[in-house]
């Protein structure tokens, strides 16, 4: 695992500014000291997302996210910790420790990976625009490919001949099998390379920071198959990516529309016709990973399908992996198009003033889609409705959120006339999470981290207490000796902690009040006693615990009333 000098972490944060890194993604309005602006994490029509200059620090009223800027990058973008921190030091012109790398000098291969995958790309693309890419320019024009779209999405081709690579890169032998690694070489039976992609019109396939990982082509010519992706490695899992999503992110984002095709075409004839919203799974159903990053980048995608069977079986497939991951504030839809078609067909045919509309007619809700699938599958009479009702039941099984599950086993009975009975047991009394905060450890945490002037006026025992939760016991016991230190709470615990959102949410959550905090405070340290007792071997000994227990129990049962009087 990757780990950072602190004072690295703190010289990327200080060189970042949180309000320009939001800035690119959504518009924030003064609003007193802070900054306002609608929350990218949820939809919402009024702004409750609050970004304050002076703490570097986000937080949204309506759905509790909230953080810095490597919380925003990994929440918003879908970075891992590392990703974030890499990405930030790059923007500020800062060099990565070495300290920082695995021993191994696994960062170091990732990085010359990533460059010769590269390097390839921008080869494919000049020979694309030289002597030997002219019937793959030919085929692009046919269909319907500006040379706008082929620069902007920077597709090439691959010429005929096992050796393409080695004229590019030559034959060091250490090179070789780096390029095979990331998969543009193949090795033979005699134990010599060859080209991986041959004549074929190349496509990049770029990971949520746009950097190459890997490539689809297309065959010019005939054989199989059309399609021919990179294999997996290191770098390139194709389960979990999605082609054209580094590209559109922002724009989806904008325009709060994201459609979901079946193949690379299909997504460039949608940018080509001014609808760069377009994303599609790598040559294969679509897998439950990408459902995920679908639904995180936007609450409402539409998945566009052929309409003959096929089509309607890959829908299928969707929704059923879609199921685990739906909860009530998603609304997908599905479009089926006329059989023989795909919306790159459409587009050229109709244009995209038609196919726009078509989408708005034509593209049925996920739960009318259910029910509709569910039909076609079971047949006609009881027997039918039985096996509807039996269908229904073992899908709904899969789905983690109660509410939305009730909802639909509703919809389900009405359309069956059959009780739904296994799941009735599960989802008859769903219990509601509880709110973020309330437990009372982290709200004790909290308070102390938006007052540290408490810290001083807290209890010696207060020095040992113990939390269960072991990353609020870190922040909790950092805290109190940063108070000692004289040292900036906030600050400090932001840049020893850069992965914990929660801290961002306590100093945006108002204060409960001295008495709140001191009924928490007595709480907490009643649970210390409760421990000292238990460990306590001793009857003289635990009966002291006892009469200092009774006395902080009868002071909480006080405040506690006080708190009611006033309330």
């Amino acid at each position: 695992m990757t780990h950072f000098p602190p004072e690295f972490i703190d010289e990327v944060l200080s060189r970042t500014d949180l309000v320009e890194l939001i800035s690119r993604h959504l518009q924030l309005k003064k609003a007193g000291s802070n900054l306002m602006g609608l929350c990218p994490f949820h939809h919402e029509k009024s702004p409750s997302f609050s970004v304050s200059p002076d703490k570097q620090l986000y937080y949204c009223f309506g759905c509790g996210k909230g953080g810095g800027a490597f919380q925003f990058l990994m929440e918003h973008d879908g970075y891992s910790f590392p990703e974030a921190v890499e990405y930030l030091a790059e923007k500020a012109g800062l060099e990565v420790p070495r300290d920082a790398r695995s021993d191994s000098g696994e960062a170091q291969r990732h990085a010359q990976a990533l460059q010769l995958l590269e390097q390839a790309a921008a080869a494919f693309s000049r020979v694309l625009q030289g002597a030997q890419g002219k019937a793959a320019r030919d085929y692009l024009v046919r269909r319907g490919m500006p040379e706008a779209i082929v620069r902007d999405y920077r597709i090439g081709f691959a010429p005929p001949g096992y050796d393409f690579m080695k004229r590019c890169f030559g034959q060091d032998g250490r090179v070789m099998a780096q390029l095979e690694a990331v998969g543009l070489l193949f090795k033979n039976r005699q134990g010599g390379y060859g080209d991986r992609f041959r004549d074929r019109v190349m496509f990049p396939i770029r990971d949520r920071r746009g950097k190459v990982v890997g490539f689809g082509g297309r065959i010019l010519g005939d054989g199989e198959p059309k399609y021919l992706n990179s294999p997996e490695t290191p770098y390139f899992h194709k389960s979990n990516l999605l082609y054209g999503f580094s590209e559109h992110r922002e724009q989806i984002r904008k325009r709060k529309l994201l459609l979901v095709v079946e193949g690379y075409m299909d997504v460039l004839a949608l940018a080509a016709h001014g609808f760069p919203i377009g994303l599609a799974p790598l040559g294969t159903a679509i897998t439950e990973s990408q459902i995920r990053e679908i639904l995180r980048l936007h609450d409402a995608p539409i998945f566009c399908f052929d309409g003959d069977r096929a089509g309607r079986q890959a829908a299928w497939r969707a929704l059923e992996r879609m199921l685990p991951l739906l909860g009530a504030e998603h609304a997908p839809r599905f479009l089926y198009l006329p059989e023989g078609e795909d919306p790159d067909s459409l587009l050229g045919r109709e244009g995209g003033e038609a196919f726009a509309a078509r989408i708005e007619r034509e593209a049925r809700p996920v739960l009318e889609t259910w029910l509709t699938g569910l039909k076609l599958l079971a047949g006609q009479g009881a027997e039918g409705r039985a096996r509807m009702a039996k269908k229904a039941d073992a899908m709904l099984e899969t789905m983690a959120d109660v509410y939305l599950k009730q909802a639909w086993k509703q919809e389900a009975e009405r359309a069956t006339g059959i009780s739904l009975q296994a799941v009735t047991a599960r989802t008859e009394s769903p219990r509601p999470a509880r709110p973020a905060g309330f437990d009372p450890e982290e709200r004790f945490v909290a308070a102390l981290v938006r007052q540290p002037a408490r810290i001083g006026s807290l209890p010696e025992e207060a020095r040992h207490f113990f939390l269960d939760d072991k990353g609020l016991y870190e922040i909790y016991t950092r805290a109190l000796r940063y108070n000692r230190a004289d040292k900036s709470i906030i600050d400090g615990l932001r840049q020893d902690f850069p992965e914990d959102a929660r801290i961002a949410r306590w100093t945006n959550e108002p204060d409960i009040g001295p008495e709140g905090f001191e009924f928490l405070l007595l709480g907490i340290w009643i649970r210390h006693l409760d421990r000292l007792w238990s460990e306590a071997r001793e009857l003289p000994k635990q009966l002291e615990i006892d009469r200092q227990r009774r006395d902080l129990q009868a002071k909480r049962e006080a405040i506690h009333k006080q708190i009611n009087a006033e309330g």
